[in-house]
C-alpha cells in the first residue's frame, strides 16, 4: 500500500511530500512470500521484514497478540518529518518480541528518524532480578559512532533480559552521535539494567559530547539487578515524570542507584519518585537519586525519595580529579525515611563542590538528615526542613570533617523524641549554638516545623507553623516548604 502522505510534527519537524509505504507482519497469518503491502497479505517474519529498505515515512506494522522468536534489526534513516516508523496493529496484547541469548531490537549501522512505538520486547525465559548483575543480551539497544538525530521509543515494555531494558551506545568519536532522542512512557522489569546512556571509557576531553539534547519521561523501571536509570556521556537532556522501585536488588559490586547522572553537563532530574532501592548486596548506595562523577550545572529538583536504603539525594564524585563534580543543584524535593541501611542520610555529599542545597524537606528515622562524608567546601544549605523522626539519638548534622568552607543559612531542625544535637569532626553532642559556631551559620534554628504529616508526599504546614509559606511551595510533593526569609 502507497499514499500521497505528508508529516509535520513539533521540535525540528518540517513539511514534506513523500510516497510513503505500509508493510504488514503477523507471525500467525502471514506468509513471507506475500507482497506486505497489506494487512491480509503480511509478511510472516521479520527477517524476511529484514530485507525490505524502508524508506523516509515507512511504516512497519506489527500484529498485535502475535510473537517472533527471533530479532528485530533497524537499518536505514527516516528524515525531517519523515521518520521511519515500528508499531503495531490489530487487537489483542502488544506484538512480542521473545529472543534467547541475543538483543532483541538493534540497529545494523547507523539510524536516524526512527519511531520505535507499542513493542513488548523480553528474552525468551522469565529472569529473577535478584540472579541479574548485567549481561550481554538487551531488549532494545542502539549502538552506533556516527551522528544519529531523532530517535522515540515510545510506550514498550521490557523485561526479562540479562543486560540493559532500553540502552542507546555511542562509539569513540569526536562529535555528538545521539542527538534529539527520547524514551516516553516505556516500563523495564527483571533486566539488568533500566535504562541507559553511554559512550567510550575513558571519554576523553568534552566527556559530554556523545548525548545531546535527549529526555526520558514518564518511563517505569522496577525489580532491576542494577540501576534504574543512569545516563552518562551526555549533556543539556532531562529525566522527568519517571518512577524507580526495587533497583539494586541483583549480584554486582556495582553500585545502584533508582535515578542518577554522571559525566553530564546541565543535566534535569525532575517530578521523579524513587523508592525501596537497594545495595544490590553490597555496602554502597541504593539511593533514590545521584549526580556523580562528572557531573556539572545539574540539576535535581521537585522530586520524591523515600524508604531507600541509600541516601535520598547523593551529590558526589568517584573521582574528584578526573570527573569533578561541581554546580550542581537540589532543591524543592522530598525525602522520607531513607538512609534505611549502612548509615546513609536523606542528602549526602561526598568529594563534591560547590554544589547549592536549598528549600528540600528530609525526614529520617534511622539516621541523619544530611552528612559529608568528605572533605568539601562551596556549598549553600539553605531554606532546607531537617527533621529526625523518632526517638533514637540521631544527629541532624553529621560530618567527621570540618563544614566552615560552607554556607547554612535559614535552616530548620527538629528532633520528635529528643533534644537535636549536631557532629562535626570530633564534636558529637553539639547544640545549635555550637553548630552554628563551628560552621559560620546564620538564621539556622530548632523548633516543631508543625507538620501535618511526616510521612508520604502530602504534607503542609499546620497554623502556628514556623515555617514561612510566602516561598514557593508545593503541597503534593510537600517539598519547598521555603524555611527562613
Amino acid at each position: 500500500m502507497s499514499a500521497q502522505g505528508g508529516a509535520s510534527g513539533g521540535s525540528g519537524w518540517g513539511w514534506y511530500h513523500a510516497r510513503v509505504s505500509a508493510y504488514y507482519v503477523d507471525a500467525q497469518g502471514g506468509r513471507d512470500r506475500n507482497a506486505g503491502r497489506t494487512a491480509d497479505r503480511a509478511w510472516k517474519t521479520l527477517r524476511r521484514a529484514r530485507r525490505q529498505a524502508l524508506a523516509p515515512g515507512d511504516t512497519l506494522y506489527l500484529h498485535r497478540g502475535r510473537t517472533w522468536s527471533e530479532p528485530l534489526r533497524l537499518h536505514g534513516s527516516g528524515r525531517r518529518g519523515l521518520p521511519i516508523t515500528v508499531k503495531d496493529y490489530g487487537d489483542g496484547p502488544r506484538p512480542r518480541i521473545a529472543v534467547r541469548g541475543v538483543t532483541a531490537v538493534a540497529n545494523d549501522g547507523p539510524v536516524s528518524w526512527w519511531r520505535i512505538a507499542r513493542l513488548d520486547v523480553c528474552g525468551a525465559v522469565p529472569r529473577d532480578p535478584h540472579e541479574l548483575g548485567g549481561g550481554p543480551q538487551g531488549g532494545i539497544v542502539l549502538s552506533q559512532s556516527t551522528r544519529s538525530d531523532s530517535l522515540l521509543i515510545e510506550d514498550c515494555v521490557v523485561h526479562d533480559v540479562a543486560g540493559p531494558g532500553i540502552a542507546l551506545w555511542a562509539g569513540q568519536s569526536p562529535d555528538t552521535v545521539f542527538a534529539d532522542w527520547t524514551v516516553a512512557d516505556c516500563e523495564v522489569y527483571h533486566a539488568g539494567t533500566g535504562i541507559t546512556c553511554g559512550g567510550p571509557w575513558p571519554p576523553g576531553e568534552d566527556p559530554w559530547r556523545f548525548h545531546q539534547n535527549f529526555a526520558v519521561r514518564d518511563c517505569r523501571v522496577h525489580a532491576i539487578g542494577t540501576d534504574g536509570i543512569v545516563l552518562s556521556h551526555c549533556r543539556g537532556g532531562v529525566i522527568e515524570g519517571c518512577t524507580a522501585w526495587r533497583t539494586g536488588v541483583g549480584r554486582t559490586k556495582r553500585t545502584p542507584v533508582g535515578i542518577w547522572y554522571f559525566q553530564a553537563l546541565r543535566c534535569v532530574i525532575q517530578y521523579c519518585e524513587s523508592f525501596d532501592n537497594h545495595c544490590a548486596g553490597g555496602h554502597a548506595d541504593g539511593g533514590g537519586f545521584d549526580v556523580d562523577g562528572g557531573a556539572v550545572d545539574c540539576t535535581m529538583q521537585y522530586n520524591y525519595s523515600h524508604d531507600n536504603d541509600g541516601a535520598g539525594y547523593l551529590i558526589c564524585s568517584y573521582d574528584p580529579l578526573n570527573a569533578p563534580t561541581s554546580g550542581c543543584v537540589t532543591r524543592y524535593n522530598l525525602s522520607v525515611n531513607d538512609g534505611r541501611a549502612h548509615d546513609y542520610p536523606a542528602i549526602l555529599y561526598w568529594q563534591a563542590v560547590n554544589c547549592p542545597t536549598y528549600n528540600n524537606t528530609c525526614i529520617t528515622r534511622v539516621s541523619s538528615p544530611l552528612k559529608f562524608t568528605s572533605e568539601t567546601w562551596g556549598h549553600l544549605i539553605a531554606n532546607n526542613l531537617f527533621i529526625v523522626d523518632g526517638k533514637a539519638d540521631i544527629p541532624l548534622v553529621k560530618s567527621k570533617f570540618a563544614l566552615d568552607r560552607n554556607e547554612f543559612r535559614n535552616n530548620l531542625y527538629w528532633r520528635t523524641g529528643g533534644r537535636a544535637r549536631f557532629e562535626v569532626q570530633d564534636r558529637t553532642r553539639l547544640d545549635l549554638r555550637g553548630f552554628t559556631a563551628a560552621v559560620g551559620g546564620k538564621g539556622d534554628r530548632v523548633a516543631d516545623p508543625r507538620l501535618t504529616a511526616l510521612a508520604g508526599r502530602e504534607m503542609a504546614p499546620r497554623p502556628g507553623s514556623p515555617v514561612n509559606r510566602t516561598r514557593p511551595w508545593l503541597g503534593h510533593l510537600g517539598a519547598g516548604l521555603g524555611i527562613g526569609k
